[in-house]
């Protein structure tokens, strides 16, 4: 080792300054020569003293040292010169990742909590500060019982997947997953129950993510399964918004359920609509400037929406774009957000409490009468009507 008192101390000084990790300079005596840390903390004085009485020296020098008191994490590393043992730097308290909802506190401020990863990479880095050598992490681990962690990870998945080899556990199977994604993509509603039995929703082939609970393992899985879903949508032409929107609902949904049945009839609801929705889309197969018109409407139904604000997204002059819309879709562009404005409305007065007068405000209808008026056009009765024949609330 050819580093002075000064280099140590300044290093150390970096190490507390970044990560708020107390350092201490432990001579061969017992003597703290210096400490980077405050020193008002009752509690962390007492520590201290604990730490000048632990045999640094009795380990080798080759290498940070990992250990615990209690729950306090520290390592440090031996200085030694020409064979003459010089004390040792001691890093910590830290406490692990793992350990929560910590409340302790040192120097009155929060005792730092460091993932082993994170302690591990500061013990390489401060021995190359001091040596100049280059620690490989493996072997650290493998002389750091405290440290074990790091690699019992890599051990679990050698013995999971030999324990799935000898148990004949299988997860989806992909070739029918694909066929699934590929009728939801290209609208096959008629093609579903030919693979929704041998895809994502096969609950013999589930794959088990949450070993302390197997319904909660299955939600996982069919999480992924509408994050999956809601993507082959969105290739096949939904609505980007749209998806995102069921998508949100669906997993939310999952997470309520509290039975396989329930679970599975939810995901094969799903898959339908998803699938019912890209069938729609493909049915009204626009040019591109009015299929961003549609969409905007759909994302906008909310907000204010107008002719001129959709030319400029379209890069069409208004009555350009006036024209080919009524042509391609059928209807003029503001009878067209009339009517999606009231089917948002039936949706509004069937599954929610909202006040009437709320909900045609909402929807940007200049006053109560009008939205009524609108309404009836569209229904062939009143807002109130409707919300007594087909209320859920």
């Amino acid at each position: 080792m050819k580093i002075t008192t000064i280099d140590l101390q300044y290093i150390s000084q970096l190490i507390y300054e970044t990560h708020h990790l107390p350092v201490t300079y432990i001579n061969s005596l017992g003597e703290i020569i210096f400490d980077y840390s405050s020193t008002n903390n009752s509690s962390y004085i007492s520590l201290k003293e604990q730490l000048k009485t632990y045999p640094y020296h009795t380990n080798s020098n080759d290498y940070p040292i990992f250990f615990s008191y209690a729950e306090f994490n520290f390592f440090y590393i031996n200085l030694k010169t020409d064979d003459q043992y010089l004390g040792a730097i001691v890093v910590g308290p830290s406490f692990s990742a793992e350990v929560e909802d910590i409340k302790a506190n040192v120097n009155q401020e929060l005792i730092p909590i460091l993932h082993y990863q994170q302690c591990l990479a500061i013990s390489l880095f401060v021995y190359y500060s001091i040596y100049q050598k280059k620690l490989n992490k493996t072997a650290v681990i493998y002389h750091n019982q405290a440290l074990k962690p790091l690699i019992r990870h890599e051990e679990n998945t050698a013995l999971e997947l030999s324990h799935a080899r000898r148990n004949d556990i299988i997860h989806t199977n992909l070739y029918y997953e694909k066929i699934l994604l590929d009728n939801v993509k290209n609208g096959r509603m008629e093609k579903l129950n030919e693979v929704l039995n041998y895809s994502i929703v096969e609950q013999a082939e589930l794959g088990i993510l949450s070993k302390r609970n197997n319904l909660r393992s299955i939600q996982y899985l069919m999480i992924t399964g509408i994050a999956l879903i809601c993507r082959a949508a969105i290739e096949g032409g939904l609505n980007e918004e749209t998806a995102f929107t069921l998508n949100d609902f669906y997993i939310q949904k999952l997470e309520d359920q509290n039975s396989l049945i329930d679970i599975l009839s939810l995901m094969e609801e799903a898959i339908y609509d998803f699938t019912s929705r890209v069938s729609q889309a493909n049915k009204m197969k626009y040019s591109a400037p009015i299929t961003t018109c549609i969409h905007y409407i759909e994302n906008q139904l909310y907000g204010d929406l107008t002719l001129d604000q959709l030319s400029v997204i379209c890069h069409l002059s208004p009555n350009y774009l006036s024209s080919l819309f009524k042509k391609e879709v059928g209807t003029s562009f503001s009878e067209y957000i009339q009517q999606q404005r009231i089917d948002e409305a039936k949706k509004l007065l069937t599954f929610t409490n909202y006040p009437i007068l709320d909900i045609g405000s909402l929807l940007n209808f200049t006053d109560q009468s009008y939205f009524i008026k609108v309404f009836k056009k569209f229904t062939g009765i009143t807002p109130k009507q409707y919300r007594t024949k087909y209320s859920h609330k």
